[in-house]
């Protein structure tokens, strides 16, 4: 399979990189609701316990950076493996985990796996499509991944509720395996050895910095980043906003917290469909301007009497428009390079969840004053997000979609 070369991508291959990619947020979503227990189990702070979510993130976005020029120099499939059994081994080890510094530790490695094939599915993406195919497949892969939002937490809560928080654990370690043999049987390697780059820790260095100097892929990233410390503001402050101040059962939790996550996979559809008829330009700004709208509605909710419906209500519309948003810009920050994708999805990541680990313990911190403090920062995060791709969208004409790059 050449890359850059296919207007349509087998169902089975965007179906295989979807399951890699909602290995992650599975890792994410699925334990939240068991966050407290584990906290009383260790008899640790609840701070201190959403370190296991910090350092994942932290492991995610700088794993990456170290594994983009490898899959530029051997290739996707043999890393892919590899990431996954990292993943799979730290999920054995993190069920079994006798101290929380332990636990943090297993979550920072399994979170390097998971960056090793986020790596690999991302540059996957573009090996084999480019322009309008190449934004559909994002969006399809968002699509498939949303299934993680939406059933992870709900599964993680019915796990935890008749075996344990170790439990969650070993079901991770299961998906992995799945997703591992899947990928066996049925992903290709799709970057020729023709068209591998040496690796080198000089060359290495020079590729980043030329590609942070394109300020075309450096202003979508930094809204793709955005866009990410929103939804991990969001995840991160959701457990104690629905479960201690709405007074929901971890069960309950994970049946809304997934609910709310379907918007993300009908906001990622849309974009997939309407693309090719309205554009980049429009698509991206719809997203950002329904999430700005469900997190003010959010804010709104908190301050009023509107409560849990209304909250809930904003969060579905905000992260209806974040599944629009993350496609369309993920797209252009992708299509901004036509070499080194490997490095290019490596730095694109490192700084998406860089910034996005800064999310949790600011949301943990802001729940200090209440719901409000954290509607608060969703609210001011969707602004930031607004100007970002604002600054993106800049000079792209309004029906451009790429078909042409």
């Amino acid at each position: 399979m050449q890359p850059n070369q296919s207007s349509a991508v087998p169902f089975k291959l965007a179906l295989g990189l979807g399951m890699i990619g909602a290995l992650g947020p599975s890792a994410v979503d699925m334990y939240l609701s068991s966050l407290p227990e584990i906290a009383n189990q260790y008899q640790a702070s609840f701070t201190h316990v959403q370190l296991t979510l910090t350092f994942f993130l932290l492991a995610m976005g700088a794993g990456q950076l170290i594994f983009g020029p490898i899959v530029d120099a051997y290739g996707r499939r043999r890393p892919l493996m590899a990431g996954l059994l990292l993943f799979i081994l730290c999920s054995f080890g993190a069920a079994m985990a006798p101290t929380l510094d332990t636990l943090i530790a297993l979550r920072f490695f399994q979170g390097l796996g998971s960056a090793l094939t986020l790596v690999v599915i991302m540059s996957m993406v573009r090996d084999v499509s480019h322009g309008v195919a190449a934004t559909k497949l994002f969006a399809l892969l968002m699509t498939i991944e949303g299934v993680a939002p939406i059933l992870a937490p709900a599964l993680g809560g019915v796990i935890d509720a008749h075996f344990g928080w170790r439990a969650v654990m070993l079901a991770l370690a299961g998906m992995g395996l799945v997703v591992w043999l899947n990928s066996l049987l049925n992903l290709p390697e799709t970057l020729p050895v023709e068209q591998r780059e040496a690796l080198s820790l000089r060359s290495a260095c020079k590729t980043y910095l030329a590609i942070l100097a394109d300020g075309g892929f450096l202003r979508p990233t930094l809204a793709v980043a955005a866009v990410f410390f929103f939804l991990f503001a969001y995840i991160g402050g959701a457990t104690l906003v629905y479960q201690q101040y709405f007074g929901m059962s971890a069960q309950a939790f994970g049946l809304l917290f997934g609910a709310t996550g379907v918007s993300v996979m009908l906001g990622a559809l849309f974009a997939s469909r309407r693309v090719s008829r309205y554009g980049l330009k429009k698509l991206s700004t719809v997203g950002v301007r329904c999430m700005a709208l469900g997190a003010l509605l959010t804010l709104v909710s908190t301050l009023s009497g509107l409560g849990l419906p209304g909250v809930a209500g904003g969060m579905a519309l905000a992260l209806f428009g974040l599944g629009i948003a993350e496609s369309t810009l993920m797209s252009l920050v992708m299509s901004s390079q036509d070499k080194s994708l490997g490095s290019t999805a490596a730095l694109l990541g490192a700084i998406q969840l860089s910034v996005s680990s800064s999310a949790s313990p600011l949301a943990a911190m802001t729940l200090q004053y209440g719901p409000a403090g954290w509607a608060v920062l969703l609210a001011a995060s969707t602004l930031v997000v607004c100007l970002l791709t604002a600054l993106s969208l800049r000079g792209v004409q309004a029906g451009y979609s790429l078909a042409g790059h």
